[in-house]
Formats: structure tokens, sequence, C-alpha cells
């Protein structure tokens, strides 16, 4: 999720600026010595969409993505996220850039191997509105902390074999177009496309504190798994081998 682009935060306050400072749950607030420190602290959670008997309707048209849609769809990114952590707190320029190296790290095969034929955008008038980028994670236990890293460099024909689990990696639409449809029409292209491709199940992942995806992702069906740091998953771990 690119937490490094979220910049740690030192703002001159006094105590009582500090208390009505407002919170976002994705940083760490601390104050000393008249000075308020905001570090990011995020938190992200996983949710999982079972393929089976999945029948969308298609309502935008959508295509799939090609290579030289890269080079546009970075602005596009940019302006769907310029007010989601973890690059909220970014200036145009550098949000630019970490939407170019964002969709780069995505198409090289270093979030997973990607899924081209399941990756899909949406245009109006020739021009890109949104995307959906779908990678490879390995197979494995959903609900532990390295389920989302493969340990090695996945075989060249991993997506083939089908040796893990597809991730949506990034979904986003331009902003003007926002609550209209168009993610819920990207991810029943991916989800078609998927099910062709003999995959049952599809992950996603969000940041605690992003409502507007977390609501997305429950309208669409999808449903949250444990955390993977939670209390209640540990302490029944250690009942079981106790």
């Amino acid at each position: 999720m690119c937490d490094h682009w979220m910049p740690s935060l030192t703002l001159p306050l006094t105590p009582e600026q500090f208390r009505q400072l407002p919170r976002h749950p994705a940083y760490r607030y601390e104050y000393l010595n008249g000075q308020a420190f905001l570090s990011p602290n995020a938190r992200h959670f996983h949710a999982l969409l079972d393929l089976d008997g999945q029948d969308r309707e298609q309502t935008v048209p959508v295509r799939r993505v090609r290579e030289e849609d890269f080079g546009p769809l970075a602005e596009v990114f940019a302006g769907a996220f310029h007010r989601t952590q973890p690059f909220a707190g970014l200036d145009d320029d550098t949000l630019l850039i970490a939407a170019q190296e964002s969709l780069e790290r995505t198409r090289s095969g270093r979030d997973g191997p990607w899924i081209a034929p399941a990756s899909f955008v949406a245009e109006e008038r020739q021009q890109l509105i949104g995307a959906i980028l779908i990678t490879l994670l390995p197979g494995g236990d959903l609900e532990s902390w390295d389920s989302f890293y493969w340990d090695a460099p996945p075989p060249a024909d991993a997506i083939e074999r089908r040796l893990g689990r597809p991730h949506l990696t990034w979904v986003f639409v331009a902003p003007l177009r926002a609550g209209q449809g168009v993610g819920s029409a990207l991810l029943g292209a991916a989800v078609r496309e998927l099910g062709a491709l003999g995959f049952s199940q599809l992950v996603s992942t969000f940041m605690l504190g992003n409502d507007s995806s977390i609501l997305w992702h429950w309208r669409n069906g999808f449903r949250l798994l444990s955390h993977p740091g939670s209390l209640r998953r540990l302490r029944a771990r250690g009942r079981g081998h106790a």
C-alpha cells in the first residue's frame, strides 16, 4: 500500500489546539514541548470475495488494460487518491510521482505477478476514467502476517498454474465519476475474467480510516477477514497449542 508516501508531520501547537486536532486512524498523535508529532501508523485489513455464482450487470463500458495506458492512468490515480491515505499529505508533483511509481510497481510484478487479462480500464469519450489492477498473491492462510508476500520469486507460469490467489491491488475512478458505478463495473469485468481463468476467490486490502473503500467492499459482497494481529486470533491460536 506504499505507506512510505505518508509523511511524518511536526506542528507547533498549544495543548488546547492539540486536543482539538482532528484524528486520522492511519497516524499516531504525540505531543511534547509545544509541538505535535504525527507519524504514520497505518493498519491494513483484508477482505475476501468468493467468485462462484457472481453475475454482475455491466453498466459501464470497460476494456482490458494495455501497456500504453499506464502513462495516462497516473493522472487518474493521482486524482482519485489525492484526499486518501497514504497519498493525502503529498503536494501535487510528489503525488504524481507516487502514482507513477505505484502503477509501475504493479505492472512490473513487484506486487506479485500482474494478472493482465483480469485488469481493466473504463473509458468515456476516449478518456480513461478508472482502472482495476489484479495481481497474484501466494496461497496460504489469509489471516497470517506473511500471506501477502512471496518468499521467493514466483515461477513465470504462476498465473497459468493458479499458484496463489488473486489480489485487488488497485481500483480507482476519476473524482467526477466516483459513486456512479464505474468501480463496480470494473470489478465485475475482473470477476468474470478471473472465473474464466479458473480462480475461485479474490482478496482485497484497505486501510483503516478509508471509509469510502470499506463501504465499497461491503456493497460489492466482500467479507472482512480477521486482522493477523487481533488478540482474539492470537488467543485462539494459543488455546489450540495448549
